[in-house]
Formats: structure tokens, C-alpha cells, sequence
């Protein structure tokens, strides 16, 4: 069962109420309501009939796993009390807002999906261990991203629910260690053709030399634990091309203490696999 008796203490903290100044009434930033259901649609991008798909596939979830799953959907997060703030953060506002799952199992997830930017996160119970959040992010970028842009927004949801329910509720309940890839599937993707000539230019020696740099990189000091120990890897989720620029994910994960993060890259145009630094989301 979902119980949301936490939310009203939650929102309470979060919302003023009416700021009076000068007789003009402002209205603090609000969380947009709860409800019994599953899916919120608040962009009202979804058909009736994919609607319906979504909020029963995440009720029978519930109902094997006991794990609650909810999915929004918004244009954009400032229209709902999120002027300023970044995308995950939000999507951890709204989770703790509104109190998702059952308090004594802290399992709960929440799906949030922006429309106008074609972006989206996952906000996961605290029970979750922190590999779970580099699980997230790869549910994510190879489940719901790919379909958000090319306009399949209720094709991505509902790959993103059977993801999640398959990559981290079901190792999650069953208390498997996992690693931040295992059971993803891994496509092997063609060598971008910038980087293709770039090395064959540069020859054996030059190619020696930026496998040497890369390593390098990938491994740096943990700002959690200070070992190091974090490794570094990098995920093109939208190529560039020669008219436009490319998006990649910055996945990071510490050996020693299990922190992670994430960050969103830019590729140059004509440079796919050429990583500028990465910008936090």
C-alpha cells in the first residue's frame, strides 16, 4: 500500500503559502498535488489507452514485488515548483514530498519525465544501495532517453517501468550484490569516424599514448573517500553530427566506499566520442 500520511509534515516545509508584499499576492513555489494513481500525467502527452498500460503494469508490480512505482510527466519542472532547480534534485523533492512506498521499507521509485527537454531521472527509496543510483542512470539512458527523443514518450515510460522493475527491484528484493552494469546489455557501438581518422594520423605511437591518457583519467581521487579509486566511464547517448551537437553520460563509481555520480557531457559537432568537460544536470 502507498501511504502518503508523511506528506502533509513534508509539504509543509516546503510551501510558504501567500507572500504579501506591497498588496501584490506571490505565490510560493508547489509541489503538484498527490494522487491514488500511478501515473500523473501533467503534460497530457499520454493517450488514454497507453495510460491505462502504464498504470496497470505498475500496479501488478506492486502488487508481486510490494515495491512502489509512480511516473510524472511535466513539461517542464519550473511549471510545478521547480524555478531554478536541477532535474534530480527535483525529482527528490517530489519523491520525499510526497512520501512514495511504505515508510518502514524505504524501496519506493519515482519515474519523472520533462517533456520540452526530453530528459528524465529516477529517485530511489534510501534503502537502495549507491550502486543503484549508477543502475539508475543506466535504466535510464538505455531504456527511456533513446524513445523520449525520438517522440515515443509512453513507448520509453513503459520500457523505463520494465527496466527498473527487472534492474533494480528484482536483484534489490533478492539481495543480490550487483555491479553498476551487470544484466544491461552491452551493443557493441562503431568507433565514431573523427576519432577513427584522428588515430590513424597520429599512428601507433600516438595511439599507444592516448590509451595511456584515458586510463590515466578514468582513474582519480574519490571526493568521498579521498582513495583512489574512481573509475570513470562514458556513455554517448546522442551522437553529434554536422549540424548539431551530441549528448553523453559521465558515469562515476568509487571501488573503495561506493560513491557515484553522474554528469552530462557535450559532444562537438563533427567530434563525436570527443568529450568536452562534463556540465552537472
Amino acid at each position: 500500500m502507498n501511504l502518503r500520511l508523511p506528506y502533509l509534515a513534508a509539504r509543509t516545509l516546503l510551501v510558504s503559502g501567500w507572500l504579501l508584499a506591497g498588496g501584490t499576492a506571490v505565490h510560493a513555489d508547489v509541489l503538484p498535488e498527490p494522487t491514488d494513481a500511478r501515473v500523473l500525467d501533467l503534460a497530457e502527452v499520454l493517450d488514454p489507452t497507453a495510460e491505462a498500460r502504464i498504470e496497470r503494469l505498475l500496479t501488478e508490480i506492486e502488487a508481486t514485488s510490494g515495491v512502489t512505482m509512480e511516473v510524472v510527466i511535466m513539461t517542464d519542472i519550473a511549471d510545478h515548483g521547480g524555478v531554478g532547480e536541477r532535474l534530480d534534485g527535483f525529482a527528490t523533492k517530489l519523491f520525499e514530498g510526497w512520501a512514495i512506498g511504505a515508510p518502514e521499507r524505504n524501496d519506493g521509485i519515482l519515474i519523472l519525465v520533462t517533456t520540452d527537454t526530453a530528459e528524465a531521472r529516477i529517485a530511489l527509496g534510501a534503502d537502495y544501495p549507491a550502486v543503484y543510483e549508477t543502475r539508475a542512470a543506466r535504466v535510464l539512458s538505455t531504456a527511456v532517453l533513446p524513445e523520449l527523443r525520438e517522440g515515443r514518450i509512453a513507448t520509453g515510460i513503459e520500457a523505463g517501468v520494465l527496466s527498473a522493475r527487472d534492474r533494480l527491484i528484482t536483484p534489490f528484493l533478492a539481495g543480490l550484490p550487483v555491479t553498476a552494469t551487470e544484466g544491461f546489455e552491452t551493443a557493441a557501438r562503431p568507433m565514431p569516424q573523427g576519432l577513427t581518422y584522428s588515430l590513424l594520423a597520429v599512428g601507433v605511437l600516438g595511439l599507444v599514448g592516448w590509451l595511456v591518457w584515458r586510463n590515466a583519467r578514468k582513474k582519480r581521487t574519490c571526493p568521498s573517500c579521498g582513495a583512489v579509486s574512481l573509475t570513470r566511464t562514458y556513455e554517448e547517448i546522442e551522437p553529434a553530427t554536422a549540424q548539431s551537437l551530441g549528448t553523453g553520460i559521465e558515469h562515476m563509481l568509487c571501488g573503495n566506499c561506493g560513491f557515484t555520480d553522474r554528469r552530462s557531457y557535450i559532444v562537438k559537432r563533427g567530434l563525436a566520442g570527443t568529450r568536452r568537460q562534463a556540465i552537472r544536470r
